[in-house]
């Protein structure tokens, strides 16, 4: 009997399973990475609306406690108001022509709340603007 030689028959086999390793270890890492980056986004979202929503609280607890002033005129709301803000450490800026107070509360890494309160007859009063400014654009 003769015996041939399968030089191919074993080689190329081999050199085939060794390519599909090798592509499937370079899938995976690359699938892992993707992974981790998309976890690290996910975490630093949760975080920045975690951020926020503090500052949402803050601000309506904060309207809520404003809401005191109803029944003072405009401007003596508006002078109480700001005087209250400013003894907790809040920046408020109350302007008398246009019965404006606005001041400015942190929201860390999600940047600046700015809440303007427009305040009208017998000390009542309406939320003009409530926006996050991102940190970017301070």
């Amino acid at each position: 009997m003769k015996y041939k030689k399968g030089s191919l028959a074993v080689g190329f086999p081999t050199v085939v399973n060794i390519l599909l390793l090798l592509i499937f270890c370079c899938v995976s890492m690359l699938s892992l990475s993707h992974a981790r980056s998309d976890l690290m986004i996910a975490k630093h979202s949760i975080e920045i609306s975690d951020e926020y929503y503090k500052a949402d609280k803050k601000g309506q607890k904060i309207l809520g406690i404003l809401s005191n002033y109803s029944g003072y005129s405009p401007d003596s709301a508006g002078h109480e108001m700001e005087n209250l803000l400013n003894e907790q450490g809040i920046a408020a800026i109350y302007e008398k022509g246009t019965q404006v107070l606005s001041f400015n509360l942190p929201a860390n890494g999600a940047g600046t709340l700015q809440i303007d309160i427009h305040i009208i007859a017998s000390g009542k009063f309406e939320v003009t603007k409530w926006k996050l400014i991102p940190p970017e654009s301070e």
